[in-house]
Order: structure tokens, then C-alpha cells, then sequence
């Protein structure tokens, strides 16, 4: 790990599917501590970009860095001590605990057939206490509400204890009170606990209100990157979406869209 690196640090990044394009030329920062919304249309490479930038694809164009170093370095398991990630759609039919759902993501600290320790206990039960689940430990996952699967599934993020915490559609099927909970949680994770927080979302206003970093994307490419300020104007969002919105400032002067 380099002092002083970015959390991830990426230049030139290409990637195609069956000689289908799927990112070109992507150049991004994220520094440590940055709480990152990523926002475009379906198909404009989100879910693809995330897949690199944790190490699930690893055969792309371009460089990828993780503190200072190449992502194709890292083993697995040392990866998932640096992030974490909780994916579009977790499995939800799993026939297991709550706890022990949690305590997956003690597994990049456990060997094979390795009990887990006092401190991987104490992890699991600090994740859930954060989460508001600690209630819920011994229930079957497949009793629960959809959003009280997706806290099930960031607690299980959270145990793993990693530095950079990504989400793909963290509050997608959820209503608007589970989604602005879910928000405000991880807003608590990145101002509280100085956890960096990448996360996909269709949700404009949502990633206006709570990141402090916004980046576009479009056919594959960046289309703008910044602080939501910069990013969320009428012509952007027409040009990206090809929708005419009104753009319109808070309180604090965040902005929010309007149809």
C-alpha cells in the first residue's frame, strides 16, 4: 500500500464483452473518505466499471489501482480486506441465519475449516448493533422484508471491515422510507467512520443530496465528474437521459431535478 495513493485510481480503462464495447477511456480518482454516486442510463457501463474497479473482471484495458496498487496483484481474499461489495440482487433465498449471513464477511480473515475468533464475533454483533438488525440474528433470512434483507447484506459488508465499501443499486424495490434510511446509514458509515463509499444508483436526487462526488457516465465513457454542484444541470441531464428536467437548488444548495 502506497502512502498517500488514491483509494483507487484508474487510467485508461477499456473493457469490451465479445467485441462489444462496453468502456472506453475511463480516467478516475477516488480519494479516501469520498462518499461517490455513479449515475447513467441502462447500458452506459455502471455495473461493468464497478466489476473492475473490485476485482471481479480483471482482464481489461488500462490501469487499475488500489491504494497505490495494481488490482491485479491482489490476491482475493487480501482485495477483500481493502473492499467490499454488495451486489444489485443478494440472495435473498438463502436457507441461513441472519448472524451467520453477517459473518461471510468475516470470511477474507478465516482460513479454510477456521473457526472465527473473539474479535470476528464481535464484528458480526457491531455490524448488526450499526444496522439496527441485532433484533433479527436468529431469524431465517427468507422471513424478512426486502429492506431488511439489504441491511442484512450491508451489515455483512460492513463486518468485513474493508476501507472502501461499494453497493450496485443498494435501494433498488425499496420504498422511499427504506431508501433515504438506506442513504442516511451509509452517509453515517462515510462522515462517521470515514468509510469510501462507491455506490450505483438510478436515483439522481438521492445521489445529489448525499455524495460528494458525482460521475456520469454515458455509452461507456465519462460524461462529467465532480461535486453534484458541477454535475446536475438541465443540459446534462438532456444530453445523458434525453429528458427535460427542471434543475432546482435546496436549502443547502444541492440540487434536485424535477420532471
Amino acid at each position: 500500500m502506497v502512502l498517500n495513493a488514491s483509494a483507487i485510481d484508474v487510467r485508461g480503462l477499456s473493457f469490451a464483452y465479445n467485441g462489444a464495447q462496453v468502456l472506453s477511456e475511463v480516467s478516475l480518482a477516488i480519494e479516501d473518505g469520498e462518499f461517490v454516486s455513479i449515475l447513467g442510463p441502462n447500458g452506459a457501463g455502471k455495473t461493468t466499471l464497478i466489476k473492475v474497479l473490485t476485482g471481479v473482471i480483471r482482464d481489461f484495458n488500462g490501469e487499475v489501482s488500489v491504494y497505490g496498487r495494481r488490482i491485479q496483484t491482489y490476491r482475493r481474499r487480501e482485495l477483500a480486506r481493502c473492499l467490499s461489495l454488495l451486489t444489485q440482487n443478494p440472495p435473498v433465498t438463502l436457507p441461513f441465519l441472519v448472524r451467520d449471513i453477517v459473518m461471510m464477511g468475516r470470511s477474507p480473515y478465516l482460513g479454510r475449516f477456521e473457526m472465527e475468533k473473539p474479535h470476528d464475533r464481535e464484528a458480526v454483533e457491531k455490524a448488526m448493533e450499526l444496522l439496527d438488525i441485532a433484533g433479527l440474528a436468529d431469524r431465517n433470512l427468507m422471513e424478512l422484508s426486502g429492506g431488511e434483507v439489504k441491511r442484512v447484506f450491508i451489515a455483512q459488508a460492513v463486518a468485513q471491515e474493508s476501507r472502501i465499501l461499494f453497493l450496485d443499486e443498494p435501494t433498488a424495490g425499496l420504498d422511499i422510507n427504506y431508501q433515504i434510511e438506506i442513504f442516511k446509514i451509509l452517509k453515517t458509515f462515510n462522515d462517521g467512520f470515514g468509510k469510501t463509499i462507491v455506490l450505483i444508483t438510478h436515483d439522481i436526487n438521492h445521489a445529489a443530496r448525499f455524495a460528494k462526488k458525482i460521475i456520469l457516465l454515458k455509452n461507456g465513457r465519462i460524461f462529467k465528474i465532480g461535486p453534484p454542484e458541477k454535475v446536475i444541470d438541465e443540459r446534462t441531464i438532456r444530453s445523458v437521459f434525453h429528458t427535460d428536467v427542471a434543475v432546482r437548488r435546496d436549502g443547502g444548495g444541492k440540487p434536485y431535478i424535477l420532471i
